[in-house]
């Protein structure tokens, strides 16, 4: 018990020694910016997932893809300013500006009846039958 009590006692006269600089304490400084960058981190990925959402709930809705950049920015100020989903901000901007819509147009499709060697095209069969 003896030599319990004296190695306390050279124990804190030992650390009475070392000065309080030499002791390094756990800085909360050093956590600060590791926890600020993972919340940056975090919003950053949480705006891609959202402007994602945004991205396929217009093209799903039927916006032409070249005009997508601009309904994304539509839909986040109506989401922002009302508090809808993605699915309704899209439907929403897709109902308010027509423009973004896809126009798809019908290609005319021609078609000729064959009737043998008189027609007008059985000289062009003609030449791609020789190749």
């Amino acid at each position: 018990m003896d030599n319990e009590i004296t190695n306390q006692e050279e124990l804190e006269s030992t650390a009475a020694e070392i000065p309080a600089e030499a002791v390094q304490e756990p800085e909360e400084s050093e956590e600060a910016p590791v926890e600020d960058s993972q919340a940056e981190e975090l919003h950053q990925l949480r705006a891609e997932i959202m402007e994602l959402r945004l991205k396929l709930a217009l093209l799903t809705g039927g916006a032409a893809p070249e005009r997508l950049c601009e309904g994304v920015k539509l839909a986040a100020g109506i989401m922002s300013a009302d508090g809808t989903e993605p699915d309704d901000a899209a439907a929403e901007v897709l109902r308010e500006y027509p423009h973004l819509r896809l126009v798809r147009r019908s290609v005319p499709q021609f078609s000729a009846e064959s009737r043998g060697a008189s027609d007008g095209f059985a000289a062009i069969r003609s030449i791609f039958a020789r190749k």
